[in-house]
């Protein structure tokens, strides 16, 4: 607010400054001054005033009529709060005015300048004593009226003053040493520096307060003795004992070591996160994770997975291996609405793929659920399919905007909604379970001294029911928080009547596996496409004979069953087939084939001409005469077939050669 202290508003009026006081005071009790109505305020804690209170007018409050009388301008002489603020009080300030303000209450209740007030004022100091913070003193007349006049005004001054040296450390090191070691104050403080920059580094290591503390001491004694000081060694020891206190004023070291250390425990108490809220309309976000159920499982009797685990099953049946549980959860970011699926593994299995593919059909297919604008998922290489799959959807329905998020390890923002709605059902819901092991596997939960709670042993297909119920359970229940008292359930009706959202559904199983599979490139060789040790056939390849790097589909849900082979807008299912020696279902098999492999090759035949390949052979060849210049004659002197030509002459003359091949001019 913009305030016109007591000297401007003497100035303003044209009147002295005792004037403009008296005018003040008299306003603020109610009275006029010059037939307007003056807003007039206290100040308290200024350099001038009774009491420290200075006396002041709210101009933006006053009449335009005072205004113009006073000749205020538009920029007027301010005392706004923000420059009177001082800090914030200590705990001990604050206890010492409320006492105050105790004490004066009985004043309060009586009207201004009557005898009342006055005899209650009289009585209050007439007490031999008053509990004001943790003393008792007696309060005098003119003490009570000045706590009487900052209760019926500014109650601020009310509130003792601070310590000028506030927020500076008196003690060094510890009130023993720094009084005891005899060191001048400029070497106690580079001892103290010294010993601070220790203690730091400590910390920064991961050293406890304690050890630190028993490290630094046998360090302080090192400085010390070095310093000068010459004592025996367990006074020594006894002047640089060092305290919890003394310690704890570093103990700001320890986020540095968790930020080089312990990244989990960084992230998890100190670094910056974001509040997320729900989302405006269903499925914008879908979240995706997976949660260990925390029971102890003596057998698995059946699982709807049981394609998957055929092996580790029989095990479990027979009593050989324990089995555990899990939650493959998919959470509606907009109300908190959870589908989950239940898994039974047994020791060594974990969360596959697959098994994530066959959970998010039964949301993609759920009538209010379907097919999200964003999946939100975790890090885990389980959820690995979902980018390409979502790029394929997006591709294949020409929809923008759909996209896949997978949160940072350790950043629990991204997902903490759904992590924290696994502790909601755990601690409420499949606690009630037998076989509950209160979440650690090692140390599980006591039913009497020294024995365990009994593991749940009511078979796999009774706890496959018991986690859905548990999941139904956590959907209707109401909640606080974000949820305002709704259930999920509640939730995401209510937001889907609001927003009108319908499910964007994939119903079909056929293009749920055309969208999430994973892609493969293969010849057709024999008809056939072989991917790992499968051999997969089906009608469509007789019409792609010898072809190669052929993509086809194999569908996450069933990796085992039937692939695709999307061509011209139509899937194909492509199947694993084995005829026994005598089954002559194989020979009609193979007979149908061959016969749709020649129709393909007339076909392919009836796309070509008729060619005499000679007359082409011919025509791209030159059969004509080579070109040559005219070539230079060659001819013999003779022919010398018994060697005589070349010896030596009998008469000792020189030998005479003839040299064959040589052209002669005779």
């Amino acid at each position: 607010m913009t305030l016109l202290t007591t000297s401007d508003f003497a100035k303003a009026a044209q009147i002295s400054r005792q004037s403009a006081h008296r005018v003040l005071s008299s306003a603020i009790q109610g009275k006029p001054w010059r037939g307007f109505n003056l807003c007039a305020v206290k100040l308290s804690g200024q350099s001038s005033g009774k009491g420290g209170i200075v006396l002041a007018v709210d101009v933006p409050r006053s009449s335009p009529a005072l205004r113009g009388l006073l000749g205020l301008s538009e920029t007027l002489p301010s005392t706004t709060i923000e420059e009177r603020l001082k800090g914030r009080a200590e705990p001990w300030q604050i206890d010492i005015a409320a006492d105050k303000y105790r004490v004066i209450t009985p004043v309060l209740r009586t009207l201004p300048g009557s005898p009342e007030r006055a005899q209650a004022i009289r009585d209050l100091a007439a007490l031999p004593a008053h509990q004001i913070g943790n003393s008792w003193t007696q309060v005098k007349q003119r003490t009570l009226y000045d706590w009487l006049n900052a209760a019926e005004g500014d109650v601020s001054g009310l509130v003792p003053g601070s310590r000028s040296d506030r927020g500076q450390r008196r003690v060094r090191i510890s009130r023993a040493w720094d009084t005891g070691c005899g060191l001048p104050e400029d070497v106690q403080d580079q001892i103290s520096g010294k010993l601070a920059g220790v203690v730091r580094g400590l910390l920064a290591k991961g050293r406890s307060e304690r050890n630190v503390r028993t490290l630094c001491a046998v360090e302080l004694q090192k400085l010390t003795v070095e310093a000068g000081v010459e004592l025996p060694k367990a006074q020594l020891a006894q002047l640089c004992k060092l305290n919890a206190k003394w310690s704890a004023q570093f103990c700001e070291m320890k986020a540095v070591h968790a930020f080089t250390a312990d990244n989990k425990t960084y992230t998890d108490k100190h670094e910056f996160h974001v509040r997320r809220g729900l989302t405006a309309r269903p499925m914008e976000v879908l979240m995706g994770d997976v949660h260990t159920v925390d029971l102890t499982i003596a057998e698995a009797l059946s699982s709807k997975f049981s394609k998957l685990h055929d092996v580790a099953f029989d095990a479990a049946l027979a009593g050989q291996v324990s089995v555990k549980a899990w939650l493959i959860a998919w959470m509606d970011g907009s109300s908190g609405y959870m589908w989950a699926t239940p898994v039974i593994t047994a020791p060594g299995q974990g969360i596959t793929q697959q098994d994530v593919a066959l959970s998010l059909y039964e949301v993609l297919s759920c009538p209010w659920g379907g097919m999200p604008d964003e999946f939100m998922i975790d890090n885990g290489g389980e959820f690995g399919f979902l980018a390409e799959s979502v790029i394929r959807f997006a591709a294949m329905a020409e929809i923008s905007g759909l996209g896949v998020v997978r949160c940072r390890p350790y950043h629990p923002e991204g997902k903490a909604r759904i992590e924290g709605a696994f502790g909601v059902i755990t601690r409420g819901f499949i606690s009630a379970l037998p076989g509950y092991n209160g979440g650690n596997i090692l140390k599980p939960r006591l039913k009497s001294r020294g024995k365990a709670v009994a593991s749940y042993n009511r078979g796999a297909k009774q706890l496959v029911e018991d986690l859905h119920l548990a999941i139904a359970q956590y959907n209707g229940t109401a909640q606080q928080g974000d949820l305002a008292g709704l259930s999920p359930k509640a939730m995401l009706s209510d937001k889907a009547e609001a927003t009108g959202w319908q499910a964007q559904r994939i119903d079909d199983p056929d293009m749920f596996d055309l969208v999430f599979s994973r892609e493969e490139r293969r010849d057709v060789r024999q008809g056939t496409i072989l991917i790992g040790k499968r051999k997969y056939s089906g009608a469509v390849l007789a019409e792609l004979i010898g072809e190669k790097q052929v993509p086809v589909l194999v569908p996450w849900r069933d990796s085992n069953g039937p692939i695709i082979l999307f061509r011209d807008g139509i899937i194909h299912h492509l199947t694993e087939e084995t005829f026994a020696l005598n089954d002559r279902e194989g020979a009609v098999r193979k007979s149908g084939m061959v016969g749709l492999q020649k129709a393909e090759i007339a076909r392919r035949k009836a796309t070509a001409a008729e060619v005499d390949v000679q007359q082409l052979l011919s025509d791209a060849a030159d059969l004509g005469p080579v070109q040559h210049n005219a070539p230079v004659n060659w001819g013999f002197n003779a022919i010398d077939k018994g060697g005589f030509i070349g010896r030596a002459d009998q008469r000792g003359g020189s030998p005479r050669t003839a040299k064959r091949g040589i052209p002669s001019d005779e």
